[in-house]
């Protein structure tokens, strides 16, 4: 299978790493550069639980890649699909497959501009990845994928990709409900993503507080809510329990969304935060803390050049 892996960030990076060391043809694709450079001279440095591996695997820019993939995975910032998928465009045709593991709400929205329903397949990753400096990445713990396609029935492409995640070490599994495992990742990320993004503190430092705690608890109480009214069975307790297990296992972790504001980057609060108050509005509910976190963070990053040192 050739797999081209659009946003070869940590998770990225992570996923083609591994897909390649288990024998399939990945080609890593950024805008980063340095990134690329120092993965085609020196190889991938992926420190998985403590131990390094260095993994030979092609990276390039979009402008360089000349071959048709039988399988993009997209790991860009949802802020970034449009015009990732824009840069290869050329080098897609009805056969393509497209995964997103991405956060946020309405990812296969947005691939759909690109390539057909059925060639979509969706889902949700746990693992944990850094980004340590260019070519070098580190995850220090283990997870689990959750795929099925956008249009909810299994294919014998689904199937493919699926054992190849498999046999690469991401636990992978295809599920029909695979809308519960993303709409309770977003109860996640509502909550600790932005909650670390606007404190600009460690994952541990925030959930040390009892105010801290409180405030996840209620932004997983009401994105949960939403997924419910929608006919989504997420759980909020489910949710809360995973939390707070990350708020001691994960202590020094900084969020994406955290190391975004941290760096002056645009953060992915539209469609994590952001989209779920827009579905509430559609519902006729009010989540006011997840809508409150989401005008402070987009008052933020407006102001970014704005921001004391």
């Amino acid at each position: 299978m050739k797999i081209l892996v659009l946003g070869a960030g940590a998770m990225g990076s992570l996923y083609g790493g591994l897909l390649k060391e288990r024998g399939n043809d990945v080609t890593l694709v950024d805008v980063f550069k340095d990134h690329i450079d120092e993965i085609n001279k020196n190889g991938l440095e992926v420190e998985l639980l403590g131990v390094k591996k260095n993994i030979k695997v092609e990276a390039c820019t979009s402008d360089k890649v000349d071959f048709r993939p039988d399988l993009v995975i997209l790991f860009t910032k949802t802020i970034h699909s449009r015009s990732a998928l824009d840069s290869i465009h050329r080098i897609i045709d009805d056969n393509t497959l497209v995964l997103s593991l991405q956060n946020g709400l309405g990812n296969d929205e947005i691939i759909r501009e690109y390539v057909r329903a059925e060639n979509i397949i969706i889902g949700t990753t746990n693992f944990p990845s850094d980004f340590i400096s260019p070519g070098k990445i580190r995850s220090n713990g283990t997870g689990q994928t959750k795929i099925m396609t956008s249009i909810g029935y299994e294919t014998s492409e689904l199937k493919e990709v699926q054992s190849a995640l498999d046999n690469a070490g991401f636990n992978c599994i295809i599920t029909k409900d695979v809308f519960v495992s993303i709409w309770e990742k977003v109860a996640f990320n509502s909550a600790c993503n932005a909650l670390t993004a606007i404190t600009k503190l460690k994952l541990g430092d925030v959930g040390k507080t009892e105010e801290g705690k409180i405030l996840a608890h209620r932004i997983v109480q009401e994105v949960s809510s939403v997924a419910n009214k929608k006919g989504i069975k997420a759980s909020a307790d489910n949710v809360i329990e995973l939390v707070e297990a990350d708020f001691i296992e994960h202590y020094e972790h900084i969020p994406s969304m955290a190391q975004d504001v941290l760096t002056k980057r645009l953060t992915e609060i539209q469609f994590i935060n952001g989209a779920v108050v827009k579905e509430a509005e559609e519902l006729g509910m009010y989540i006011p803390v997840t809508e409150t976190l989401y005008q402070l963070i987009s008052i933020v990053q407006s102001n970014y050049e704005n921001i004391l040192k």
